[in-house]
């Protein structure tokens, strides 16, 4: 099963946690065909939204995000692309690291 997938399932399961009544299923479209290409699209009725597509290229390429509100208020939105560099997230909510104390130059 695909990592971000189960993360995502466990990002749900937290959220869940704190309500009393179920929250709704408002939206699950999943796609595969016999080339290894996917797609799935969910929506929970709090909001949390979840998309990932992939297919295989010489290994697995995987690009998709997930948006929610967290529980201060925040909205937060995360795109991604995992492939051949790695899992590469986007996010304004992610840390920046500091620029590097030089520039490099020549070889």
């Amino acid at each position: 099963m695909n990592s971000l997938l189960i993360f995502a399932a466990c990002l749900v399961a937290v959220v869940v946690a704190d309500y009393k009544t179920p929250i709704p299923i408002l939206k699950d479209d999943r796609t595969q065909n016999a080339y290894g290409e996917y797609t799935f699209d969910f929506e929970t009725g709090n909001g949390i939204k979840r998309h990932e597509a992939g297919r295989q290229n010489d290994g697995q390429e995987s690009e998709g995000g997930w948006s929610y509100t967290a529980p201060e208020g925040i909205p937060i939105a995360l795109t991604f692309t995992a492939g051949h560099q790695g899992y590469v997230p986007v996010g304004d909510h992610l840390p920046v690291p500091p620029p590097l104390p030089y520039e490099r130059t020549g070889n």
